[in-house]
């Protein structure tokens, strides 16, 4: 079975390139681990497969399948889908989130992002410990991004 949250790199890697973009490795976990969050608050129903999870690293969430899978791109560009996922994404409620992150936060550079997910009352900041990388609760997550939600709602 492939990643659905590497699916969705693979998406944000196929967006960059025809937006011209240049996506780093940072900047791509940051928006899948969005993506998921979203997803999750949405429907109520986690993206990750068998051992997969979310953790607080010491820069932000981090879904470690994503990193292993794109981290010999080091600091550069990332340019090559990965073969742990599907090059598409067919759920189209899914694919709508991802064109919706894609969209509200592809501008962000990735200190921004990291500093984004940083602040406090985030997941992040409930669950890091230095140097730990201690599991990010789906509870906080789905909370969290139930409050982004509601506050996007509420600024229309």
């Amino acid at each position: 079975m492939k990643s659905i949250v590497i699916t969705i790199a693979n998406y944000f890697i196929e967006l960059a390139k025809k937006e011209g973009f240049k996506l780093k490795q940072f900047g791509l976990m940051k928006r899948v681990y969005i993506t998921y969050g979203f997803y999750l608050a949405l429907y109520n129903e986690s993206l990750l497969i068998d051992n997969e999870c979310v953790e607080a690293w010491e820069n932000g969430p981090v879904i470690p399948s994503v990193y292993y899978a794109f981290r010999h791109n080091k600091g550069g560009n990332i340019c090559c889908k990965s073969t742990l996922g599907d090059d598409t994404i067919q759920d189209e409620k899914l694919k709508k989130i991802a064109d919706m992150v894609w969209k509200r936060y592809h501008n962000l550079s990735d200190d921004e992002l990291i500093k984004l997910l940083h602040r406090d009352g985030t997941p992040w900041s409930y669950s890091y410990k230095y140097l730990m990388n201690n599991k990010i609760s789906d509870i906080y997550t789905k909370a969290y991004y139930r409050k982004v939600i509601n506050d996007i709602l509420s600024n229309k």
